[in-house]
């Protein structure tokens, strides 16, 4: 029994470490759990904004949201590859609050902010290379914009909470 549970362990910790590119169009259908089993974390290319509606309204109808909703009950990471043009068609909601992560290229991540004013506090703990979501009405102090020149972080300014599909 010993042996059983060591193996279980030892199984557990390498799916933590465990991460793997997949492609949505190339995604075996039906969508099997297998892909939860054996990794923590999946990185998802080719996201449509279709997909990002479809997962933002919880369409249960979509095959690809239902395989991710059941993903995150296996308790896997998920982050969403998308390119530097489709950042405007994310909902600031779920940059913020979604247990989902966005990337633009391979280690770019798109990160919100609560706060009415960025410090430079905040923007120091940011990653470098990282995309800052922030409305209009929020404000970046001058040392918080001299970092983000200093560690590459793109701010996209939004004029309103929502994405530009939801106007």
């Amino acid at each position: 029994m010993d042996d059983l549970i060591e193996k279980v362990i030892e199984k557990l910790r390498a799916r933590q470490t465990a991460d793997r590119v997949v492609a949505l169009n190339e995604v075996p259908s039906p969508l099997d759990e297998q892909l939860f089993i054996d990794y923590g974390c999946l990185i998802l290319t080719n996201v449509s904004v279709q997909l990002i509606k479809a997962l933002y309204t919880l369409d249960q109808t979509n095959p690809q949201v239902a395989w991710i909703l059941q993903g995150l009950r296996y308790d896997v990471q998920f982050y969403l590859q998308i390119n530097e043009r489709l950042v405007n068609f994310v909902p600031r909601t779920m940059v913020l609050d979604w247990p989902i992560n966005f990337i633009v290229g391979r280690n770019s991540p798109v990160i919100g902010s609560y706060n009415p004013m960025i410090s430079r506090n905040e923007i120091a703990a940011l990653p470098d290379n990282a995309y800052l979501v922030k409305t209009a009405g929020q404000r970046l102090t001058d040392e918080g914009l001299e970092i983000c020149e200093r560690k590459n972080i793109k701010i996209q300014i939004r004029t309103e909470e929502n994405c530009i599909w939801r106007k």
